[in-house]
């Protein structure tokens, strides 16, 4: 590709192309010295005529719009956007701050294998950069977390480069469309619908993360419905894996929910899986009848962004879990009982007419009435779980119509969490509570992380109420 500026050029009267850092998607950037402070800076380049569509020159105005706005360490800083007007075509630029270093790619191409130590400290930098934009007004999403994009300076520090596929939440709200930009391998399946949000940004760095640890790109390690599947391929610890397990969910509701947990999570060095807790909340009611002392609880907040109402003292739990309404996958269900069983009554009219050949539909009915049902409980339905020290009740709630279960504490063994049906091949948990040989079913409409979190306050509860009885 023919490049904008020769080396020694020099644009503006003030900057002297040194050498091509780069060329990406919306632009060329060279390193250049600027006469005037002598200072070694980043000119990012676009020529209009170059650009194959609008949406590259509003990408490349758009990230100097949001540079101007940052003031941070690990960001490099902005210095001046101007455009210069030539013979048929007019070129923009973007100065900034050049940062000394290579890329984490580069590093891997160069051969470096850092410890997880070494790999740990680059997640909590690059964390502590996400924290700063995702909590800007409105948030900032990166869009383009990759080691390309992440320098590492001759101090180990990190600086993150590259804002031209940047988005605003407020923008992409009011708006209404958004362009597809990221790199493949590092976008997580929210980002292909040209959906982005700080999650977002966590997926990439988790990916970048793998591509650290393996010094393979993530697209070349194999997956398991959808998520790629890495423990084979790195030797870490067993709370580090966990912790990229999370980071890496394909499901948007499943990975951590803002940068600020993550990082939290990371250096508490403590991300303990749904099955340790449930053996730990196990071990402690065993303790509590040999007479043993319990093992240490792990906390587990309450989810951020989650509408569900706990309030728990030594004697009680009470949780109100709210309808899920029109998200989620309540509503395809809803969508899919209505094709079943609209498809159905068609079929049954036509099946009338041949006598006993419609008797043939009846077990087609008990499926379709069941989806309907399940997806309706999801969409409008609330359920109120009230465990006293005597005595327990769920009263589920759908459009009115109320159902109720009443029965005594002790009898209550645990909570689990079990698959009640499959969509795309995943299964959907729901949470039972166990009652002797019965089983009560509930929060189908939960995200796994609402499901994980009510599942260990719920059985915490129960373990405590079972050491003092």
């Amino acid at each position: 590709m023919l490049e904008l500026h020769e080396i020694g050029e020099i644009v503006r009267g003030r900057y002297r192309i040194v050498s091509v850092l780069g060329q990406g998607g919306i632009g060329t950037t060279y390193a250049a010295e600027d006469l005037q402070s002598s200072d070694r800076v980043a000119l990012k380049a676009l020529s209009f005529r170059r650009i194959n569509e609008w949406k590259t020159l509003e990408l490349f105005e758009r990230e100097a719009k949001v540079l101007a706005q940052l003031n941070h360490p690990a960001i490099p800083r902005y210095l001046d956007y101007f455009q210069i007007d030539r013979d048929r075509d007019r070129d923009f630029y973007i100065v900034q701050q050049l940062v000394e270093g290579r890329s984490l790619a580069q590093e891997i191409a160069n051969g470096w294998h850092g410890s997880e130590a070494d790999i740990k400290e680059i997640a909590e930098q690059v964390l502590n950069v996400l924290i700063y934009l995702h909590e800007l007004k409105p948030p900032v999403i990166h869009r383009d977390i990759k080691p390309q994009n992440i320098i590492l300076q001759p101090n180990r520090k990190i600086a993150l480069v590259d804002f031209g596929a940047v988005q605003d939440t407020y923008r992409s709200t009011q708006v209404g469309g958004s362009t597809f930009v990221g790199t493949y391998g590092y976008m997580p399946p929210e980002q292909y619908r040209g959906r982005s949000v700080p999650a977002t940004d966590l997926y990439a760095l988790g990916a970048t993360i793998l591509f650290l640890l393996t010094g393979r790109s993530p697209t070349d390690l194999p997956e398991i419905r959808f998520k790629i599947s890495f423990r084979d391929s790195v030797s870490v610890s067993p709370s580090f894996a966990d912790w990229l397990e999370k980071m890496i969910e394909p499901a948007l509701e499943d990975r951590f929910s803002s940068a600020s947990q993550s990082l939290k999570v990371l250096q508490n060095d403590k991300m303990p899986s749904l099955e340790s807790r449930i053996m730990a909340l196990e071990a402690n009611r065993l303790n509590s009848q040999t007479g043993d002392p319990p093992i240490a609880r792990y906390p587990f907040t309450k989810p951020l962004g989650s509408r569900i109402e706990l309030k728990k003292t030594d004697v009680a739990l009470e949780i109100d879990i709210p309808p899920a309404g029109w998200r989620g996958e309540g509503v395809s269900l809803l969508l899919f009982a209505i094709f079943w069983n609209g498809f159905l009554l068609f079929w049954t009219s036509l099946a009338f007419r041949a006598g006993f050949f419609a008797l043939f539909s009846i077990p087609f009915w008990v499926v379709g009435i069941g989806i309907a049902y399940t997806s309706l409980s999801i969409v409008f339905g609330k359920v109120r779980l009230v465990i006293g020290d005597r005595t327990f009740r769920i009263d589920w709630d759908i459009l009115g119509v109320n159902r109720q279960v009443n029965g005594k504490t002790k009898d209550l063994r645990q909570v689990e969490m079990k698959s009640s049906y499959e969509v795309n091949n995943q299964p959907v948990m729901r949470l039972c509570l166990n009652q002797g040989v019965y089983s009560h079913k509930f929060g189908d409409g939960l995200s796994r992380v609402e499901k994980e979190w009510l599942l260990q306050e719920i059985n915490d509860f129960l373990e405590t109420w079972r050491s003092r009885h």
